[in-house]
């Protein structure tokens, strides 16, 4: 026969139990400042480096809750100028980490390149991707990718994408990738 004491610690526990496996299931939810970006599909209007991310493309960002990461899927489109490449062909083969910051950047923000500003916006980040072959046979360029999200403009609920390949210091002056939601 089970004691009243023995059934009341077996039921906090189990109690207890509920919470924190409730708790890890929170953790796993995608974060509240990535809900404008999260399942909705984003042209690259504007990409000033075409064999890296090309113009037309299209991207929607996923939130794969069993790794803990944002996804960038990738599809071609029929108004895009090239093909997507390596890491970028792979379904949803890009994995990024969320970089909180205090707000979200605008197109100005980004195009300035002031790191310090920069590091204050929302971004997701990940290093290594590669992007396409290197010039030494049989290896891969490998790249830092930062993209910014962008604020909702008007009123759009979705906000843009403003991506930049390495560091904001080394790669402003090489242009800017720019995806509108659709």
């Amino acid at each position: 026969m089970i004691s009243k004491l023995t059934m009341a610690v077996t039921c906090s526990a189990a109690i207890l139990a509920l919470g924190a496996a409730s708790t890890t299931a929170l953790a796993k939810d995608a974060d509240s400042v990535m809900s404008p970006y999260i399942g909705y599909e984003i042209t690259i209007d504007e990409s000033e480096q075409e064999g890296h991310v090309p113009t037309g493309g299209k991207l929607t960002l996923i939130y794969d809750s069993e790794d803990d990461v944002y996804r960038a899927c990738t599809r071609s489109s029929s108004k895009q100028k090239s093909p997507w490449q390596e890491d970028w062909r792979t379904p949803c083969g890009v994995a990024l980490n969320l970089v909180k910051g205090n707000r979200y950047c605008s197109m100005s923000d980004v195009k300035a390149g002031n790191a310090e500003v920069l590091s204050t916006c929302h971004r997701l980040r990940s290093r290594d991707v590669a992007m396409h072959p290197s010039t030494v046979k049989g290896g891969l360029e490998l790249h830092d990718v930062m993209v910014f999200l962008l604020q909702p403009e008007g009123k759009s609920p979705r906000g843009g994408i403003a991506m930049l390949l390495d560091s904001p210091a080394r790669v402003t002056h090489n242009g800017i990738i720019h995806g509108v939601p659709d």
